[in-house]
């Protein structure tokens, strides 16, 4: 496509771009946004074969890219995979006097120097009027090579507070201050692109999280 002679232009500058352009660029980079943010690694339930693919050890599912395993997480199939796997370990807990569980796992020690401050503001988008959620917390004295991480998280996953299915949880940690959790409605999240997105500002060292509810 020749962008040479259009209106507005310099010689050799490519041209300004329409609108066309313009959208597929931000539909693009908010997909990229939403695939480099979110945070599986510290999902137990995911593995990586040799070939690549996602796979679920819970639902003995594959899934070719990180967006299609996080929408599965959200499905009525891993929920109720998840409300089984919570009742039977229940049952040992009740017949063995030492269950080793996820906190026996050695974890990664660092001091902790209390809780990002945070605010939260309920939206609602002007033409689809779906029902939002915007995070905004700060670090001030997060690390230097630390950028915040966000984790959706089923009830069942939890053992902090009894199991509730209408409920679920948004994690946010950043060394070195101590994880906040979100105790947020378990209706479904829409992770389409451009709908659920977070962004880390380094400059004045705030996190962003913007989800929206189907």
């Amino acid at each position: 496509m020749d962008y040479q002679n259009r209106v507005g232009s310099k010689k050799g500058s490519g041209g300004v771009a329409g609108d066309a352009e313009t959208n597929q660029y931000r539909r693009e980079r908010l997909r990229k946004l939403l695939l480099s943010k979110i945070d599986i690694d510290s999902d137990p339930y995911v593995v990586k074969n040799r070939a690549g693919v996602l796979e679920c050890r819970l639902c003995l599912t594959t899934h070719f890219s990180e967006a299609s395993y996080v929408t599965h997480t959200h499905g009525k199939r891993h929920q109720l995979s998840l409300m089984r796997r919570a009742d039977k370990k229940k049952e040992q807990a009740t017949g063995e006097q030492t269950v080793t569980g996820i906190s026996d796992i050695p974890k990664k020690k660092f001091v902790k120097i209390g809780r990002p401050a945070y605010k939260i503001t309920k939206i609602r988008d002007p033409v689809t009027a779906q029902k939002g959620l915007v995070f905004r917390l700060q670090f001030p004295k997060i690390k230097l090579d630390v950028k915040p991480r966000y984790r959706l998280m089923s009830s069942f996953e939890q053992s902090v507070e009894k199991p509730d299915s209408k409920y679920q949880y948004l994690i946010v940690g950043g060394e070195p201050y101590e994880n906040v959790a979100f105790k947020i409605s378990s209706d479904s999240i829409d992770l389409r692109e451009g709908r659920t997105w977070d962004f880390w500002d380094r400059d004045i060292k705030e996190y962003y999280i913007q989800l929206f509810y189907m």
